[in-house]
């Protein structure tokens, strides 16, 4: 497996496990990565410094006035800089655990960009359908789900533009060896 990662260990005391989460909690930091605000209780949710290339990569990609889809947002990895950098007019962003899905709440104001964002809670592959969110013609879809965001290429298909289509941008882990294919 080609697989990059940095390991941080912080100490958290067990009383900070139960204690309420939220700016002023024990668990709460903020890391800014080219200009943006990402903040999380540790205790709650990880963060991945390793995929920074690819989030810098994402905010240059996405173009003004598209509509993005981000199926599984965490904290708002590819969400802020689609939001932030590539300047997209709107971001639906899709996320399952609840913890995760705050924050991205709280990121979003932050940074100043949460009318051009709408979070939906729960698994994408339901919670768009539930929504009517496939009915709109998205321009770009990030799957940024590892190991694998295969569960989720369907859903993903169904929700680009009906018309030209648009970019899907798939995250896995590869075996070394067959990276180049």
């Amino acid at each position: 497996m080609a697989t990059f990662s940095y390991v941080y260990q912080f100490h958290v005391a067990d009383s900070a496990i139960n204690h309420p989460t939220g700016p002023g909690s024990r668990g709460w930091i903020t890391i800014t990565e080219q200009g943006i605000k990402q903040s999380f209780d540790l205790t709650k949710v990880m963060f991945s410094r390793g995929n920074i290339s690819e989030k810098i990569r994402f905010g240059k990609l996405v173009k003004p006035g598209e509509l993005v889809l981000d199926m599984y947002t965490g904290i708002g990895y590819y969400t802020l800089p689609a939001l932030i950098h590539g300047k997209a007019r709107h971001v639906y962003s899709c996320e399952w655990n609840p913890h995760a899905a705050s924050f991205l709440r709280y990121n979003l104001d932050q940074n100043g960009v949460s009318e051009r964002a709408t979070v939906l809670e729960g698994d994408s592959r339901i919670s768009l359908v539930e929504e009517n969110v496939l009915d709109l013609d998205f321009d770009r879809v990030s799957l940024g789900l590892l190991p694998s965001s295969e569960g989720g290429w369907k859903t993903a298909v169904r929700a680009l533009r009906k018309d030209t289509g648009g970019w899907l941008h798939i995250h896995a882990n590869v075996p070394s060896h067959e990276r180049d294919e």
